[in-house]
């Protein structure tokens, strides 16, 4: 119950100094680092078609970026419904329209909250996820996400694919996408497509430092057969 507490305790906090966290990335930008934080509230946490059962969730995120490279963590916090909290550290590269990264994924329980540091491939609750994402750019409305789970808790080391068309409405934006399973058994117990929907986006003037959005997701699971509609706030610089 303690953990519970401070977690939402820090995520309260950190709510509230994601403006400070932008100040101090623009004070930063003369030495060629800069930092950027979010802080998002969704009705339901819902990643890649699977229910993580959230309701609702707080999803903090920081990073710092140097010229091409980013390192950053993100986290998802269960408010209340079950479900175990998340904690993900990544660094990627940027080259040109494409980005190379490398996820660490940690779910963890209340009543487990030693076990960060235990990468034992028999027992660990780490996933190590490699990715790359192609962007088309301004010229080309499409991304091709593809990710490979190479250690961990995954056995089968599942390969996802995520074929995403982007259109820009005025202000906001509208993104469709498709994913599909080619390899193994995280997402579903045999290949098929398991994320299907589309997230529309509504940029919110909060201050000259922050921006609010308002996101709205429609998603299926062709294989679990389920559907969820979502809706969520993100505060970001």
């Amino acid at each position: 119950m303690q953990a519970n507490i401070t977690t939402k305790v820090f995520v309260v906090f950190f709510l509230l100094s994601t403006c400070s966290i932008s100040l101090s990335a623009q004070q930063d930008s003369t030495k060629s680092v800069t930092f950027s934080g979010s802080a998002d509230i969704f009705s339901q946490y819902i990643w890649r078609g699977q229910d993580y059962g959230h309701v609702p969730s707080l999803q903090p995120g920081v990073s710092a970026s140097w010229k091409n490279f980013t390192i950053g963590a993100w986290g998802a916090f269960r408010i209340a419904g079950p479900g175990d909290d998340e904690l993900d550290f990544y660094i990627s590269k940027e080259i040109g329209p494409v980005s190379l990264s490398v996820w660490d994924y940690w779910s963890y329980s209340k009543t487990n909250p030693s076990a960060y540091f235990n990468y034992s491939r028999e027992s660990t609750s780490h996933l190590l996820e490699g990715q790359i994402l192609l962007s088309g750019g301004d010229k080309l409305p499409f991304n091709l996400l593809g990710s490979y789970f190479f250690y961990g808790s995954d056995p089968s080391k599942s390969i996802y694919l995520e074929l995403q068309f982007v259109q820009p409405i005025k202000r906001a934006e509208l993104m469709i996408f498709t994913g599909f399973q080619p390899k193994g058994s995280f997402y579903a117990e045999k290949a098929g497509f398991v994320n299907l929907g589309a997230t529309f986006r509504q940029p919110m003037l909060f201050s000259d430092n922050c921006n609010f959005d308002l996101l709205l997701s429609l998603i299926a699971n062709p294989q679990t057969k389920t559907i969820f509609f979502t809706i969520g706030v993100s505060l970001y610089k």
